[in-house]
């Protein structure tokens, strides 16, 4: 046994006990990295890389190297990793947004810390990078979560990319470490290509302590119904701590509240979760998880890399993942202390479109990179994003990640808040386009894979582990639920939970709030904004949704449909005194809207003006516009005031069937209030904006 194996062993062994042994593979991945080889570590979740690499921390650092540096996606992995770390005795700062205040004197420690764990972003600051640079030592680079770093895992983070460029600025002989559970035989070679040859340490993939469900096809109340149930009855989940996966920031806060009318400690996790004051407390949910005093936290895939609690029981999946590598990740959260675990994948039909969403909003067109390079390249003095974003359908999501995109790879670079092109990178757009296309194709393969998954008749985990080019020999885990030939969780007809879940999807009633600001950033005066109004649902896919998305389709609202409406209204319209109803004109349907309105009119006994608003060209259909530049001039091209003598003074409910970005409310209540409207309140039958 050479001198790094009886060191690596002496260390584990006085922290965890002289019982402690290696997992098959650390040993050996340690003492590679410590002989400066370029190591890709390819391990199930739970079987121990932070291990690996705070090991040969310690051992380098023994041996006179400075600090080890450590890449990792999310601020929950962070906190896990300094947990880790101090066991071993190690010395470990983090740089990240909650911290900001204590960034100076984090600086001014890196010559004497033992590692340092920083976010992919952080590479693309100048400060860090100037600061790390007056590191001369450094002799070891981690990336977490490795398969981030190539365009072809499941979480590409572009951001990732810059780790290629940070390491071409230090020495040929540092140990590069890239970790993940997630790297099939296509992600291997792209990360080998970005980052050299690597030495590859991959193991068995197949979890043998998590047992797979995939129930059939249900409608979003079914599941509601089918998960309360399971926490409060199931044997095994109601003992349990838990995540449930949803696709979307809505679904979670939807979920979230269904459990906790329902008596289940509950709550939600994802980017800017908010409290009534407007602060970010994701994390203080998240803290409440990780010590017990929460039962269930539902939420997005932010919750998905590396987050390390031990104890988890159960992964319930609200919808689908959006690939099956994604799942392996996920349910990967559950039983990594050894113990048994359960994950159960429910799904609907409308999961598939917004897989499909997702995947068309992660690509990049190289024509509009090419266009948006030239538009950049035109302006000397530089250009801020919504400059840029003026002469684009897009919204500011999407501009905002092909900028990103472009400032990894060095096509343009940013100078206080400005992009400007980078003249010493030139763009390849047939290499962009072929990457692309090859990605568009690869992702509706993995859709249809995970298409097949969930109507599999054999082994779930073997046909994961297949998915991700696993060395696996065994062909069956044991454990789920074709191995077993029984489901764990059964099914009822009688799921006392299915009215009132049923009854909770239809009234998810809510409001819209009043725009502050026109597109072009100007105030919104306040006697031109309109008051708060309503939504009956901001769910089109539930049962009330679906119906009045198909008749809305079917281009006639029904009776019942009339009702529900006008039953709904009626405190509104009581409430705020309202005098008269205005319908916004349909750009595909003109009698649905006014049909609606003058119905719900009559209801009242109160005026309807048919001709306060009309339409003066034929315009384009708000979802087709993307940034609110476009969205409101598409109004604008289209909607003008005719008579107002009907609405002078008064309080008017002005109706559309359905509210996205706002601007048709926004663009058609300015108008009716100029021409002399006291107060406009609108009203949408659904709500159908961002569910991100």
């Amino acid at each position: 046994m050479n001198s790094i194996q009886e060191r690596a062993t002496q260390i584990l062994k006085d922290t965890y006990g002289e019982a402690s042994e290696f997992r098959e593979g650390q040993l050996e991945a340690i003492t590679a990295v410590v002989n400066k080889e370029k190591t890709l570590v390819i391990q199930k979740t739970g079987w121990g890389k932070s291990i690996v690499y705070f090991i040969a921390t310690k051992i380098l650092r023994e041996r006179g190297a400075g600090p080890t540096i450590i890449i990792s996606p999310l601020l929950a992995l962070m906190h896990n990793q300094i947990e880790a770390a101090e066991k071993l005795g190690l010395n470990v700062v983090t740089i990240n947004s909650n911290n900001r205040d204590d960034w100076e004197a984090i600086y001014a420690s890196f010559h004497t810390v033992d590692a340092i764990i920083v976010s992919p972003e952080k590479l693309s600051n100048t400060e860090f990078i100037d600061k790390l640079s007056t590191v001369s030592d450094i002799e070891m680079v981690v990336v977490d979560e490795a398969h981030s770093i190539s365009d072809w895992g499941h979480d590409f983070r572009p951001d990732y990319q810059r780790i290629v460029y940070l390491l071409k600025s230090f020495p040929d002989h540092i140990a590069i470490l890239g970790t993940t559970a997630t790297a099939n035989d296509r992600v291997i070679q792209d990360i080998k290509d970005q980052l050299g040859d690597l030495n590859v340490f991959r193991g068995d993939l197949i979890r043998d302590n998590i047992s797979i469900q995939v129930n059939p096809s249900q409608s979003k109340v079914e599941r509601l119904a089918f998960i309360t149930d399971a926490l409060t009855r199931h044997p095994f989940l109601s003992e349990n701590q838990g995540i449930i996966y949803c696709l979307t920031k809505k679904e979670c806060d939807s979920v979230t509240d269904f459990l906790i009318q329902n008596g289940i400690s509950a709550a939600r996790y994802y980017s800017g979760v908010q409290n009534e004051f407007s602060e970010d407390i994701s994390e203080a949910m998240l803290n409440d998880f990780h010590t017990g005093a929460t039962r269930v936290i539902v939420s997005t895939v932010k919750l998905g890399m590396g987050y390390d609690k031990s104890d988890i029981g159960f992964v319930i999946h609200f919808q689908l993942p959006q690939n099956l590598i994604a799942y392996y990740q996920q349910i990967g959260r559950a039983g990594r202390d050894g113990s048994s675990a359960l994950a159960i994948l429910l799904h609907g039909d409308e999961d598939e479109e917004i897989i499909k969403s997702f995947i068309d909003s992660a690509n990049k067109d190289p024509e509009l990179l090419q266009q948006i390079l030239e538009i950049i390249g035109d302006s000397k003095d530089g250009l801020k994003r919504n400059e840029i974003l003026q002469h684009f359908n897009l919204s500011v999501t999407k501009l905002s990640a092909v900028l990103k995109y472009l400032f990894v790879h060095n096509y343009i670079y940013m100078e206080k808040n400005k992009y400007y092109l980078n003249p010493k990178q030139p763009f390849d757009a047939a290499r962009n386009a072929h990457v692309q296309q090859q990605l568009n194709m690869t992702r509706l393969a993995e859709l249809d894979n995970l298409k097949r998954f969930i109507s599999y008749d054999g082994c779930y985990m073997k046909f994961i582990a297949d998915e991700l080019d696993a060395p696996d020999v065994k062909e069956r885990c044991g454990i789920c639920v074709h191995c077993r030939g029984r489901q764990f969780v059964t099914l009822s007809e009688d799921n006392p939970y299915l009215e009132p879940a049923k009854d909770y999807k239809n009234k998810l009633h809510g409001v819209i709030a009043p725009r502050k600001r026109w597109s072009n950033n100007k105030k919104i005066d306040d006697n031109l904004q309109f008051r708060e109004g309503w939504t009956y649902t901001v769910d089109p896919y539930s049962p009330i949704g679906r119906r009045f998305m198909l008749e809305r389709e079917q281009g006639h609202f029904s009776d019942k449909t009339v009702t529900t409406i006008s039953q709904f209204l009626k405190e509104h319209i009581e409430a705020n005194d309202i005098d008269v109803i205005v319908g916004v004109p349909s750009m595909r349907r003109p009698d649905l809207i006014s049909d609606l309105a003058k119905k719900i009119a009559d209801q009242h006994g109160i005026q309807y003006d048919e001709e306060a608003l009309l339409k003066t060209a034929k315009g384009v259909s708000q979802r087709d516009m993307h940034n609110s530049m476009m969205q409101e001039q598409n109004v604008r091209d289209y909607l003008k005031v005719n008579q107002a003598e009907f609405i002078q003074e008064k309080n008017v409910l002005l109706i559309d069937d359905l509210v996205d970005s706002r601007w048709t409310m926004t663009v058609a209540a300015s108008l009716l209030l100029e021409q002399g409207a006291a107060h406009v309140y609108p009203f949408a039958l659904v709500n159908t904006g961002s569910s991100d």
